[in-house]
């Protein structure tokens, strides 16, 4: 009798044992196959920026990503899909200059003087404590395209 009770209780505990091995291994292939369908998120290195004043160190990270596609598509010469791609960050949040100023440089080179004044200008009316990204704006501000084909673009 002391024997059969040994015998279930073992066979019992194997069970048990089993079926939490069991478990244990269709969790473990359950995380691998989610792991294995999850989308994967391959993040490029930035492009060096545009402007010769960036500091988009304070920027949300979407604003940094389109700066990065615009300045993309700026020097493949698809100055449209630029400005498309800036527009998209400004409707986000119109609070950054640099933004502003690169449409600007997109504008002037394009030729469009008096817009790339107007994009100079809304980006000093934000512009926080970056004096060299001022300077820039001024010069687009003041005219003179020839010097500032010369020292604001590449």
């Amino acid at each position: 009798m002391q024997v059969s009770r040994i015998y279930r209780s073992n066979q019992t505990f194997i069970q048990l044992s089993l079926s939490k091995l069991c478990f244990i291994l269709i969790l473990q292939l359950s995380v691998l196959w989610l792991t294995a369908c999850a989308p994967q998120i391959i993040t490029e290195p930035p492009v060096a920026g545009i402007l010769p004043v960036a500091d988009n160190v304070q920027l949300p990270e979407v604003i940094k990503s389109l700066i990065s596609q615009s300045d993309k598509l700026y020097l493949n010469n698809d100055y449209v899909g630029a400005v498309s791609t800036l527009e998209r960050a400004v409707r986000i949040n119109p609070r950054y200059a640099e933004v502003w100023s690169r449409m600007a440089q997109v504008y002037l080179t394009q030729g469009n003087l008096e817009q790339a004044k107007q994009h100079a200008k809304r980006s000093n009316s934000v512009v926080k404590d970056n004096s060299k990204l001022r300077e820039f704006n001024n010069k687009i501000i003041s005219g003179g395209s020839g010097e500032i084909q010369k020292d604001v673009l590449h």
